[in-house]
């Protein structure tokens, strides 16, 4: 079983104006080579991994395969 961490820099597209009037975000995926991935030993080692590039402003998704 394998577990990975994929994180990409997320541009908002939100621009700052009166909550009224505020556009709404859509979701634009990302160029698939902007996405980088991080393979990891655990679940617990790639949720503190995905917790600090969150930090960094990433948008992070943990990824597995096999049997759940």
């Amino acid at each position: 079983m394998n577990i990975w961490v994929e994180y990409f820099k997320y541009k908002e597209s939100i621009k700052n104006t009166h909550a009224q009037m505020r556009e709404l975000d859509t979701w634009n995926p990302p160029d698939p080579k902007d996405i980088h991935k991080r393979f990891c030993q655990s679940r617990d080692a790639a949720q503190t991994f995905a917790k600090s590039m969150q930090e960094q402003g990433y948008h992070v998704t943990i990824k597995q395969d096999g049997k759940y």
